[in-house]
């Protein structure tokens, strides 16, 4: 019945306009049909329609429409050799919004690989976003002067002892293993200055933002601590003496800087926290250039401390956001890694005992061993997806997608993972049902282990690597229009890995609050 049904369409559609109104069968000759030609009438015909499209030529045009989108976003040149009828002029505005002649932007722009970060134009674009979506996000905080806090030059408060150690234990507890830079003689001199005058100087600036990292901490939420704000006092007094930190060049200067940053990362500014990292950098790379600690050992490996920190936080923030960099990157194959021998505790473990009746917290610092190792395997992580962070070639000047380069990618992810030490080795087998079942019996913030939040992280940042390995062969497919084997099971990787990631993700949100914006902004 259907093959009848379709002659009797064929047919209609073969009639001239004169039959098809009389409702009389056409003899569909042209110019002139028998009826019209007998009768002297204008013999005109339909355009052939095509036959219904199926539901797999649907989805084939529909990638192909996607394609045609894709190519008008990257490439303007490609945009008005393939886009059909007026749609260029459309696309040639929408591609207007950097010029070609911006000086800071790159001026391939509409041609780079869209890389899965908020700071290439081109995967803004292909989400459907605003291409300058991250200099907006940059001018937003740098015009925000409501949540600001100014430096304080008079002191008009004093510090509670009791307070002050709870502080340093959600400090110590909470943030300190995730840049272990300060001396173990640090809680010497943190209690001496909190008992007498503040008076300017770089020991007074680093107690002080120790003092406000910590408090911050205490509150259970961000949100929580911007209406309370119990750093405010701390830090407003501790920014009336960056003129000292800023004039004094010693590895403390450097340590106030990098704290400073860590503290912006806290509140979630991250473009005063890369501004002062930039500076510590500067100061680090200078000390270090100088030889000013060569003699002094234990020095020397604080400073080697402060420079990875630095490496790490830098890349961090740099990595959502198009920031300058401070060139530190000329130098990680040069400096040492943090040695393991010593302690890396900022305290005795004599002065901790003297002092627990004293703290209202109880739970229980990263294990030292277990520190040390996360130290070291997030410098890793970060130096290896600073050298190749994705799997594509050129290939007739475009980027393609190169399985064998995702290959030895992954290859070299899972070396990182089998060095792992049992301490700091995550689940990575699980499921995403076992993964939610893990997010439905979270711990709160507070009662998040600083163990559990650096395995946490760390899991994050696997996923996260493997996701921006296989993107370019889900992209490949669409800007390519092929489908071959090797993509078809990388595609699959990539949205498992996509899934895990996100699943990670909210999970470290409840424990890693340092890194409350950069894991928002993956």
């Amino acid at each position: 019945m259907s093959v009848n049904t379709n002659v009797s369409r064929q047919r209609a559609t073969l009639a001239c306009n004169t039959c098809r109104s009389r409702r009389t069968k056409c003899d569909g000759r042209r110019p002139t049909c028998l009826f019209c030609e007998e009768h002297g009438m204008d013999c005109t015909y339909r355009n052939p329609s095509l036959p219904a499209a199926s539901r797999q030529e649907t989805e084939i045009t529909a990638i192909r429409e996607r394609l045609d989108h894709i190519h008008g976003l990257l490439s303007l040149r490609a945009a008005q050799s393939r886009l059909p009828g007026n749609s260029t002029e459309l696309q040639t505005a929408q591609l207007s919004e950097y010029p070609w002649d911006e000086s800071i932007i790159s001026r391939n722009w509409r041609r780079e690989f869209p890389f899965m970060t908020i700071q290439t134009p081109s995967m803004m674009c292909l989400l459907g976003l605003d291409s300058r979506l991250a200099a907006q996000l940059v001018v937003l905080e740098r015009t925000d002067v409501a949540t600001m806090i100014k430096p304080v030059a008079t002191l008009d408060f004093v510090i509670e002892y009791h307070n002050a150690i709870d502080a340093f234990e959600s400090f110590y507890n909470k943030v300190h293993y995730w840049y272990p830079l300060l001396p173990q003689d640090f809680f010497d001199m943190y209690q001496e200055i909190v008992v007498r005058d503040l008076e300017p100087s770089t020991q007074t600036f680093l107690v002080l933002i120790v003092l406000a990292i910590g408090t911050v901490m205490q509150c259970p939420t961000i949100a929580e601590a911007y209406l309370l704000r119990p750093d405010s006092k701390y830090i407003g007094y501790a920014l009336s003496m960056l003129p000292n930190v800023h004039f004094e060049f010693s590895l403390r200067s450097v340590q106030c800087l990098v704290l400073l940053s860590v503290y912006y990362k806290l509140v979630v500014k991250p473009c005063q926290a890369h501004d002062y990292i930039l500076i510590a950098s500067c100061k680090a790379q200078a000390l270090f250039k100088c030889h000013l600690y060569d003699d002094d050992n234990a020095t020397m490996e604080l400073l080697r401390r402060c420079f990875w920190s630095i490496l790490l936080i830098e890349s961090e923030l740099a990595y959502h956001i198009d920031m300058p960099e401070s060139n530190i990157w000329k130098f990680d194959d040069r400096i040492l890694l943090p040695g393991t021998l010593e302690s890396w505790q900022p305290f005795s473990t004599k002065q901790r005992n003297n002092t627990r009746e004293l703290r209202s917290s109880h739970t229980l610092g990263m294990p030292p061993e277990a520190g040390k190792a996360y130290f070291l395997a997030v410098i890793t992580m970060c130096r290896m997806v600073r050298r190749c962070t994705t799997s594509v070639t050129i290939s007739h000047d475009r980027e393609v997608y190169a399985p064998i380069i995702a290959a030895e990618l992954t290859l070299q992810l899972e070396s990182w993972y089998d060095h792992l030490p049992w301490s700091i080795r995550f689940e990575r087998e699980g499921t995403i049902s076992q993964l939610s079942e893990e997010l439905g019996k979270a711990p709160s913030p507070e009662n998040c282990s600083p163990l559990t939040a650096a395995t946490r992280f760390l899991r994050m940042q696997y996923f996260l690597c493997l996701t921006g390995i296989y993107w370019p062969a889900v992209y490949s497919v669409i800007y390519m229009d092929t489908l071959a084997g090797a993509p078809v099971a990388d595609c699959a990787q990539f949205f498992e890995s996509y899934s895990r990631f996100v699943m990670s993700a909210v999970l470290s949100l409840s424990c890693c609050r340092q890194n409350t914006w950069s894991i928002y902004a993956r």
